[in-house]
């Protein structure tokens, strides 16, 4: 017989903020969408950003607060949807203008269907977790993959040379989130020392101010450094995991 106590019901409270924090996300992405139908590209970016500061929190508050629920889950795949998957590529959709062609919208809509597609994948397995996957992410998480596809909007001025490269590399980041290469994630923070730790969170929070000033070149220096990180990852996944299985 099992006399262990039993988990404490979260309040109200608990249950409620980490849903209350995804809701907002989810209105940054709305925001997002209303901006890019004005051309206010920038502030539509920062809008993308802010759903991915806050997509980042909710979770870790429900964790804090023992407060996780399928419901949370499925909500925050909802929104992540909107603000990831559809936000940005109406972002660049309209930053395009005239020079948007079929090829490249089509392309636009394969990195829609992949970002719903990874958000299932991940959702179907929250119960079902390999060791390795405690650690990285399985392919490129859909916010970062929604930083990165923007990545066209940092570095060039629409014109039919820069709208016909955005759409290979759309279907190439496409193919990152619904791969199964190993990727950071913030759990392997835990393996850090006590200071860099500090180091690492104060360079998110210099970066965040710098954004404010330089959106645009902020995010290609993130998207570069991200995507440079990647083989990176594999490497350590192969170093940690493969050896230990073999």
């Amino acid at each position: 017989m099992d006399h262990s106590p039993a988990k404490p019901e979260p309040s109200v409270l608990a249950r409620f903020l980490p849903n209350a924090i995804t809701a907002s996300a989810l209105c940054a992405g709305l925001i997002s969408v209303r901006f890019s139908i004005d051309g206010k590209f920038d502030a539509a970016l920062a809008a993308i950003v802010a759903a991915a500061i806050l997509d980042g929190l909710d979770g870790r508050v429900a964790r804090k607060l023992h407060s996780a629920s399928r419901f949370g889950a499925e909500f925050d795949s909802l929104a992540d949807f909107l603000s990831f998957g559809i936000a940005p590529i109406l972002l660049l959709y309209f930053w395009s203008g005239e020079h948007m062609n079929t090829a490249a919208s089509l392309c636009l809509m394969v990195f829609a269907l992949a970002s719903a597609l990874r958000l299932a994948r991940f959702n179907s397995t929250l119960e079902e977790k390999d060791p390795w996957q405690r650690a990285y992410f399985t392919g490129m998480p859909t916010p970062s993959a929604a930083l990165a596809v923007l990545l066209p909007l940092s570095l060039t001025e629409p014109d039919p040379t820069s709208v016909k490269a955005i759409g290979p590399y759309a279907i190439f980041i496409a193919f990152l989130m619904i791969s199964t290469i190993p990727t950071f994630s913030g759990k392997t923070l835990k393996a850090y020392s006590h200071s860099s730790k500090i180091c690492i969170e104060a360079a998110v929070i210099v970066s965040l101010i710098t954004f404010m000033v330089y959106p645009r070149e902020i995010l290609a220096l993130a998207t570069a450094a991200y995507l440079a990180s990647i083989p990176l990852s594999w490497w350590q996944y192969r170093v940690k995991f493969r050896n230990d299985d073999s």
